[in-house]
């Protein structure tokens, strides 16, 4: 009767107190029982693999699936002596392996899906919908740009971002950026929103709004913190690239004219004319030169 009872009491006690672990184990892609396995193993000295299932209240030959594709996994330590005691490998070193492990196997697949991925024309407007996946949008557009970036960014954001811009502007990119706190970006103009704090504190979240080459935009609402995206949308569509290009090109040349306007006329008439090249048909990028030559003369 003991031996039966002991086995649910100690399941119970592994699925309350150690939720978060398990959890973050099977995110990881460790199967349920891998993963009380583990668990179980790191909380105690080596043990036997009989007495592992009986632990965690699992069939014996499961456990013994588990242990074996988790000895395959580099996730523990399996003694071949005769009673084939079972030990964790620490952690740490096991999250270090698998992090080697996913960069070689991403750099495969990489290798892998390239001959796979046609470039085709694609006017098609994309809802997403998780902060990470915008955020890394952000990134391959910024690290494709070719010639221009044109960018409106909340201060959170911009943090996230920073060193993409940078890298944008090392290529060789014009980069300008409207921003809400005064801004440091190596190589990218900065445009300074005069009451930037105003103007975000009164705007329900933090906002993204980034064209490069007027080939392909992407536009997102975020809560603050970053945590989830309200709404969001990207699109290769050249004809919208162009649109959203010059409604950038306009809000820099606003706000830059408002903020010397406070200085002086001259100087704020000056600073327009100097940025009238912003426009998509002054600066003329690539995503406008498509643009003629599928439909315009």
């Amino acid at each position: 009767m003991t031996t039966q009872i002991e086995p649910l009491i100690v399941v119970a006690m592994t699925t309350t107190e150690l939720e978060e672990p398990l959890e973050a184990l099977q995110d990881l892609g460790f199967s349920e029982i891998e993963a009380l396995v583990y668990t179980y193993l790191l909380q105690n000295e080596a043990s036997t693999g009989y007495r592992v299932s009986h632990a965690i209240g699992k069939p014996t030959a499961n456990t013994y699936k588990a242990i074996a594709s988790l000895q395959d996994q580099g996730a523990v330590l399996v003694d071949e002596g005769e009673n084939r005691v079972v030990r964790a490998v620490p952690p740490k070193e096991l999250l270090s392996q698998m992090s080697r492990d996913f960069q070689d196997r991403t750099k495969s697949a990489a290798e892998a899906l390239a001959e796979l991925n046609l470039e085709v024309v694609d006017d098609r407007v994309y809802a997403l919908k998780s902060a990470g996946q915008v955020l890394e949008r952000a990134r391959v557009m910024l690290g494709r740009a070719k010639g221009m970036v044109l960018a409106d960014i909340f201060p959170e954001i911009l943090e996230e971002l920073k060193g993409d811009f940078i890298k944008a502007a090392a290529r060789g990119c014009l980069v300008t950026v409207k921003v809400y706190d005064p801004t440091e970006l190596t190589g990218c103009e900065c445009i300074l929103q005069p009451d930037g704090r105003r103007v975000f504190s009164r705007w329900p979240g933090q906002q993204l709004s980034l064209v490069i080459d007027a080939e392909e935009h992407l536009l997102a609402l975020f809560d603050d913190g970053l945590k989830d995206v309200h709404q969001a949308v990207w699109s290769r569509s050249t004809f919208l690239s162009c649109l959203h290009h010059n409604h950038l090109a306009m809000e820099h040349l606003v706000t830059l004219y408002s903020a010397r306007r406070q200085e002086s006329m001259e100087g704020a008439d000056a600073a327009f004319q100097e940025h009238l090249n912003l426009s998509v048909l002054a600066s003329s990028p690539s995503g406008l030169q498509t643009l003629k030559s599928r439909y315009g003369r």
